[in-house]
């Protein structure tokens, strides 16, 4: 007949794992409990800052309102001296063309040539009295397989003497 063992080798295992267990829990929660010593930005454990901390911050803060403001400023001088003409990529042939406001009803003019581009450029230059001239060329809003790359070459050839950008919505960056 089979005898069971004096001593169950599970009877010593399994309150050793429970150890075990508590054990690496704990150190799991360590990081949670400890509280630093202090900060890198010099305040004590309390989180309290000193005056002259509190001064020197202040002051920064001020320096950043005056750059705010100026950059604002500055941005807004741009958009003064700036003439900005938006151009559109027709997303069923990938024809550019631009909305013009002549009479009461805005006109769509489609943009075939260099040619036409050119004189393109050339009027708005003439309309935008001694204001840089910015040509924004949007791509369609919606999915599409145009512009295709030979049409997208062409208008930045047609563009190539002033100052412009295209707009691609779907663009990775």
């Amino acid at each position: 007949m089979i005898e069971l063992p004096k001593r169950s080798v599970t009877r010593f295992f399994i309150p050793l794992i429970d150890v075990l267990i508590l054990l690496f829990c704990m150190f799991l929660l360590l990081p949670f409990v400890s509280k630093p010593e202090s900060s890198v930005d010099g305040s004590d454990a309390t989180g309290a800052v000193s005056a002259a901390q509190l001064k020197q911050l202040e002051d920064q803060l001020k320096l950043r309102d005056e750059e705010v403001r100026r950059l604002q400023e500055e941005r807004a001088k741009i958009a003064e001296l700036t003439h900005i003409r938006v151009l559109e990529i027709d997303g069923d042939t990938g024809e550019l063309s631009y909305t013009t406001q002549d009479g009461a009803k805005p006109q769509r003019i489609r943009i075939t040539g260099a040619a036409q581009a050119l004189e393109l450029i050339q009027l708005n230059k003439q309309r935008a009295d001694g204001q840089q001239v910015y040509f924004l060329v949007l791509y369609p809003r919606v999915r599409s397989r145009y512009p295709t790359e030979s049409q997208v070459r062409s208008y930045e050839a047609w563009l190539r003497t002033v100052p412009h950008q295209f707009d691609n919505p779907f663009a990775t960056k």
